[in-house]
């Protein structure tokens, strides 16, 4: 049914404006009172998730046709789900998933998506990958490592390090830090090396359904076929989606954990120790596809009746059982390391920006909606800004330039391997 089967939130929406803002017994402080980047970015209504849902409205009922702002409204959206949390607290609608059935629908009618996206797209599509880099260079950033070949041997585990740590050289030496504290601690590992590909979040997220199916039960295939038992990622993109959109594809009979679930569990078990005092004093920015994406998500299908009632009930997402607690663990357990959290956190942080395909196609709202996280960072007093997300290292980093920070950004790995 796509956009279609949400219509009657389209319809039923009170215009709260709920979504544009952290929830009322959360808020903190005025200045980091919002949850929409995109609303403190443009400031007009039809950026935020109750505006789309009436452009939404709009382009089914042919009121309105698409132009080029009416696409740019519907994709300066980081697909954050921060919009999607706070209705949840005080409505009763899907924000979220319209926001992903608009992109679709934008992509059916032959709209979508935008120029700023299609080199990735098409990177994807040739490469295995959106960085337009060969496919045989993926497994090159472990080459001087020893470690299986999981399309050689068998391994319990995966390791799957994700498009961007496998080829930004920026970035390289988390997936390496991540991999080595995996063999050190004698976990059953292996990679698959330039047979691994593209997670396809991506795709999905600029609302190429048919593209990211495919290649989503590609990866499924694959990982079944090697008799892979645990998926390990260090990206929270690759995390979210597997967690959040994969189900929809395939069967999931193996366990998806992020590495720092893996490395909390390692700590728990005494099978990870520190030997080293690290003293700094650092904050924890919650990757929106970690923490509110890294709930797995229910796949309801059903007639929505009235407020509140549907056919059959439908579970409904709040975004707080995402991966909150494991980097906070791992972090208090580093002797040295003091936590100091911003305003914003848990299921209502602040997205970095770098989201829903924002960072390809609108690079100075990415890097403006980076610079208030990175100010909220520093209001804290922390040395560093620490996080788990190859997208958010990134365009935090960019954050900290356009702000003139001092801060700054380190994954969490980095500090764990400094401590042992």
């Amino acid at each position: 049914m796509g956009l279609e089967k949400y219509r009657w939130d389209l319809v039923n929406c009170e215009r709260c404006s709920m979504c544009k803002w952290v929830h009322p017994w959360s808020i903190k402080s005025r200045d980091r009172a919002r949850i929409c980047p995109s609303m403190q970015k443009y400031k007009y209504d039809a950026y935020s998730a109750q505006g789309r849902f009436d452009l939404a409205r709009a382009l089914l009922e042919g009121e309105i046709d698409f132009t080029p702002k009416t696409l740019e409204v519907i994709y300066t959206c980081t697909l954050c789900g921060g919009c999607d949390v706070t209705c949840k607290f005080t409505r009763d609608m899907e924000p979220l998933e319209v926001l992903h059935e608009l992109r679709k629908y934008v992509v059916q009618k032959g709209k979508g998506p935008l120029p700023g996206h299609v080199p990735a797209v098409e990177s994807i599509r040739k490469n295995n990958n959106p960085w337009l880099q060969p496919a045989a260079r993926r497994g090159h950033w472990a080459r001087k490592m020893k470690v299986k070949d999981i399309m050689k041997e068998r391994a319990e585990v995966l390791y799957f390090a994700g498009c961007t740590y496998s080829y930004n050289a920026n970035l390289q030496h988390v997936a390496q830090a991540t991999l080595q504290l995996l063999i050190d601690t004698g976990v059953d590992v292996g990679i698959l090396g330039a047979a691994e590909a593209c997670c396809a979040s991506p795709v999905i997220k600029v609302g190429m359904e048919e593209l990211f199916r495919e290649r989503a039960a590609k990866n499924i295939e694959l990982f079944y076929d090697r008799g892979i038992k645990t998926v390990i990622t260090s990206c929270a993109g690759c995390y979210g989606v597997f967690k959040s959109q994969y189900p929809a594809v395939g069967d999931m009979k193996f366990e998806v954990l992020h590495s720092v679930e893996y490395l909390d569990r390692l700590i728990r078990e005494k099978r990870l120790s520190f030997t080293k005092t690290v003293p700094l004093k650092v904050t924890w920015h919650d990757p929106c596809h970690l923490g509110r994406g890294g709930e797995a998500q229910d796949l309801w299908e059903g007639v929505r009746i009235k407020w509140g009632l549907s056919d059959p009930p439908r579970h409904r997402n709040y975004g707080t059982n995402g991966i909150y607690d494991p980097p906070r663990n791992v972090i208090r357990a580093i002797p040295g390391v003091e936590l100091i959290e911003m305003e914003r956190i848990r299921e209502f942080s602040w997205c970095c920006g770098a989201g829903g395909g924002v960072k390809s196609a609108f690079p100075d709202f990415a890097v403006a909606t980076a610079k208030e996280r990175i100010e909220e960072a520093q209001e804290t007093g922390a040395e560093v800004l620490v996080t788990s997300c190859p997208w958010c290292e990134s365009n935090l980093s960019d954050g900290i330039t356009a702000a003139g920070s001092q801060l700054r950004v380190m994954s969490l790995v980095e500090i764990v391997r400094q401590a042992m």
